[in-house]
Protein backbone atom coordinates (compact mmCIF):
# COMPACT_ATOMS: atom_id res chain seq x y z
CA UNK A 1 0.00 0.00 0.00
CA UNK A 2 1.44 3.39 -1.03
CA UNK A 3 -0.12 5.36 1.86
CA UNK A 4 -0.45 4.39 5.50
CA UNK A 5 -1.22 5.79 8.93
CA UNK A 6 -4.34 7.71 7.87
CA UNK A 7 -5.32 9.60 10.99
CA UNK A 8 -8.14 12.01 11.79
CA UNK A 9 -8.23 13.91 15.10
CA UNK A 10 -10.77 16.26 16.61
CA UNK A 11 -10.10 18.40 19.67
CA UNK A 12 -11.74 21.40 21.31
CA UNK A 13 -9.13 23.58 22.93
CA UNK A 14 -10.86 26.58 24.50
CA UNK A 15 -13.67 27.87 22.24
CA UNK A 16 -12.30 26.60 18.93
CA UNK A 17 -12.67 23.20 17.32
CA UNK A 18 -9.54 21.76 15.72
CA UNK A 19 -9.71 19.14 12.95
CA UNK A 20 -6.60 17.36 11.72
CA UNK A 21 -5.95 14.77 8.98
CA UNK A 22 -2.54 13.22 8.31
CA UNK A 23 -1.02 10.34 6.39
CA UNK A 24 2.36 8.89 5.44
CA UNK A 25 3.72 8.04 2.04
CA UNK A 26 7.00 6.61 0.77
CA UNK A 27 8.88 9.96 0.92
CA UNK A 28 7.34 11.62 3.98
CA UNK A 29 3.96 12.77 5.20
CA UNK A 30 1.22 15.34 4.70
CA UNK A 31 -0.94 17.06 7.30
CA UNK A 32 -4.02 19.27 6.90
CA UNK A 33 -5.56 21.08 9.84
CA UNK A 34 -8.43 23.51 10.36
CA UNK A 35 -9.21 25.55 13.44
CA UNK A 36 -12.79 26.78 13.68
CA UNK A 37 -13.81 29.43 16.18
CA UNK A 38 -17.11 31.29 16.46
CA UNK A 39 -17.15 34.65 14.65
CA UNK A 40 -13.77 34.03 12.95
CA UNK A 41 -12.83 32.72 9.52
CA UNK A 42 -11.38 29.20 9.58
CA UNK A 43 -7.62 29.00 10.07
CA UNK A 44 -6.19 26.19 7.92
CA UNK A 45 -2.80 24.79 7.06
CA UNK A 46 -1.32 22.19 4.73
CA UNK A 47 2.09 20.86 5.75
CA UNK A 48 4.56 18.62 3.92
CA UNK A 49 7.08 16.62 5.96
CA UNK A 50 9.81 15.22 3.70
CA UNK A 51 12.15 12.37 4.74
CA UNK A 52 14.93 13.96 2.67
CA UNK A 53 16.59 17.35 2.22
CA UNK A 54 15.01 18.88 -0.89
CA UNK A 55 17.96 21.29 -1.20
CA UNK A 56 20.45 18.44 -1.60
CA UNK A 57 22.28 19.06 1.65
CA UNK A 58 22.08 22.85 1.96
CA UNK A 59 19.43 22.91 4.73
CA UNK A 60 19.33 21.47 8.22
CA UNK A 61 16.39 19.26 9.09
CA UNK A 62 13.34 21.06 10.47
CA UNK A 63 12.81 18.29 13.04
CA UNK A 64 15.14 15.63 14.40
CA UNK A 65 12.27 13.42 15.54
CA UNK A 66 9.20 14.50 13.57
CA UNK A 67 5.81 13.55 15.04
CA UNK A 68 4.61 12.53 11.55
CA UNK A 69 7.61 10.82 9.94
CA UNK A 70 9.22 9.43 13.09
CA UNK A 71 12.67 10.73 12.18
CA UNK A 72 14.39 13.67 10.53
CA UNK A 73 12.17 15.78 8.31
CA UNK A 74 12.33 18.89 6.19
CA UNK A 75 9.03 20.67 6.70
CA UNK A 76 7.14 23.45 4.92
CA UNK A 77 3.56 24.34 4.19
CA UNK A 78 0.92 26.80 3.14
CA UNK A 79 -2.05 28.39 4.85
CA UNK A 80 -3.44 30.45 1.95
CA UNK A 81 -3.80 27.48 -0.42
CA UNK A 82 -5.16 25.36 2.43
CA UNK A 83 -7.78 27.95 3.37
CA UNK A 84 -8.85 29.12 -0.06
CA UNK A 85 -8.57 25.97 -2.17
CA UNK A 86 -8.71 22.86 0.04
CA UNK A 87 -10.93 23.93 2.93
CA UNK A 88 -14.13 24.45 0.87
CA UNK A 89 -13.89 20.86 -0.42
CA UNK A 90 -12.80 19.37 2.90
CA UNK A 91 -15.54 21.23 4.80
CA UNK A 92 -18.14 19.69 2.50
CA UNK A 93 -16.77 16.20 3.27
CA UNK A 94 -16.45 16.97 6.99
CA UNK A 95 -20.10 18.06 7.14
CA UNK A 96 -21.02 14.64 5.67
CA UNK A 97 -18.62 12.73 7.95
CA UNK A 98 -16.76 11.54 4.83
CA UNK A 99 -13.13 11.36 5.97
CA UNK A 100 -12.19 8.92 3.20
CA UNK A 101 -12.74 11.62 0.57
CA UNK A 102 -10.56 14.01 2.56
CA UNK A 103 -7.80 11.41 2.64
CA UNK A 104 -8.12 10.98 -1.15
CA UNK A 105 -7.61 14.76 -1.53
CA UNK A 106 -4.52 14.58 0.69
CA UNK A 107 -3.15 11.61 -1.25
CA UNK A 108 -3.52 13.63 -4.46
CA UNK A 109 -1.82 16.67 -2.87
CA UNK A 110 0.98 14.40 -1.65
CA UNK A 111 1.47 12.93 -5.13
CA UNK A 112 1.56 16.35 -6.80
CA UNK A 113 3.97 17.81 -4.23
CA UNK A 114 6.41 14.91 -4.06
CA UNK A 115 6.45 14.41 -7.85
CA UNK A 116 8.64 17.55 -8.02
CA UNK A 117 11.36 15.69 -6.16
CA UNK A 118 11.31 12.48 -8.18
CA UNK A 119 13.93 12.01 -10.85
CA UNK A 120 12.84 13.21 -14.30
CA UNK A 121 12.00 10.38 -16.70
CA UNK A 122 14.70 9.63 -19.24
CA UNK A 123 13.48 10.40 -22.78
CA UNK A 124 13.21 7.39 -25.07
CA UNK A 125 16.26 6.78 -27.24
CA UNK A 126 18.79 8.16 -24.75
Amino acid sequence: MRFKDHKYEWTKPFISIWHSWSLRGPQGGIHFHASLAPEYAPSCGLEFHRDFDPSGGAEAASHKNCWLTGGKCWHDGTSLYASEHLWPMIKMYLDRGDHESTFRILEQEYNEHFARFSPAPIPEGE
